[in-house]
Parts: C-alpha cells; structure tokens; sequence
C-alpha cells in the first residue's frame, strides 16, 4: 500500500502542487472536516478555514525503539523532502521516513519497520494566505465563549477579531460567520465538538 494512502483526510481541495516531488501544496482547507468530533483546551483554535500550505506530520501513537534509541510517541512536524525521503524534526532530533522502503529512519543505516501514520497540517506561508479560525475562550455557568480571528498573510486583522457568548440553555449548536460547531460537552478546560459546517 502507498504510503500517501495514509495521509490522514482533512477536507482539502488542491488548488496547485509545488514543484518537485514534494508533498507540500497550496490547498483550500477546513479543520477539522466537517462531521469530525474533536476535543479542543481554552485557548486552542476549534475551527480553521482558509488557503495556506499543507506538509504531512508523522504520528508515532506508541512509543518505538529503532535500534537503542526510543522514539517516543507524538507528533513530529514537517521539515524537509527530497525524491527519496521527507525529514521531521522534533525536539532538535531527525527522523526520516523512506518512501521506497517504507520505513521511519534514524540515518540510511537505522530503520525500522514500526507502525505511524501521516497527518496533514496546515504552514501559512503563502503571499496572500487568508485564514479564520473560531478559539475556545472558556465557560462560565451553562455560557460558551468564543473568540473569532481572521488573519492574512499570517498577521492577525484587528477590525476582524471579535468575542462572542453562547447560551448552552438555548442550543448545542453554536454558529458564526456560517460555522456551525454542535457542542457534546463542555467544561472550563476543555470542550468536546462535532464540526457541522465551515465558514461562509
């Protein structure tokens, strides 16, 4: 099976590959895609909508040994491509995935065959990137508080933020801009939520 094939789905629709062999593309985006339940900390984006670069981040989900060395679980952010390989990088260490051979290396010569998927995440670095994103601010009695942003070009527009109060009493289902987020639960750290719809 392709390694492509388990690039994790995030509702993309390409506008325009890079050049080369690279996995990095121009894409409109929706995050999470729309039907996702997602479990999101005050302070955390709860939804993302916009144009911007798309790299893959490698998801180890336990911890492996490749030869003496323990990769420890998590994900591992997008550094580089080239035709035979694409290199993360966490925590100043190299981890490199071979798309021939399959395998999560240390150098040519450590590798092995452990399990991990491949998950999309968005870089803004184009010229004209757009991006609007809904922020869990935290909850008060049965009140949501949500803070919206829209950036360009990866610097926030202050005429486009705002602050927004939910009733849970009235409705699960809260909407801005023609997001729609139904609430599951919902405390003073964390929220629980399922994506209806992005932005108009």
């Amino acid at each position: 099976m392709s390694i492509w094939k388990k690039i994790l789905p995030l509702a993309i629709v390409p506008v325009v590959l890079l050049s080369g062999c690279a996995t990095k593309k121009i894409a409109s985006f929706t995050f999470p895609e729309m039907g996702t339940i997602a479990k999101k900390g005050v302070g955390e984006e709860l939804l993302v909508q916009g144009t911007g670069q798309l790299v893959p981040s490698l998801v180890i989900s336990q911890d492996e040994m490749i030869g003496t060395y323990t990769l420890r679980k998590g994900e591992y952010p997008f550094e580089a491509e080239n035709a035979t390989r694409i290199k993360f990088l966490k925590d100043g260490k190299d981890i490199f995935l071979y798309k021939a051979e399959n395998k999560i290396c240390l150098s040519k010569e450590q590798c092995a065959d452990i399990k991990y998927s491949l998950n999309n995440r968005v870089a803004q670095k184009s010229q004209n990137a757009f991006q609007q994103t809904l922020l869990y601010n935290g909850k008060i009695g049965n009140r949501i508080t949500l803070g919206y942003r829209e950036f360009s070009n990866n610097i926030a527009r202050p005429a486009f933020s705002n602050e927004v109060t939910y009733d849970l009493d009235e409705s699960s289902i809260l909407g801005y801009k023609g997001a729609r987020l139904e609430i599951v639960k919902a405390t003073n750290t964390e929220i629980t939520y399922k994506v209806l719809s992005g932005f108009d």
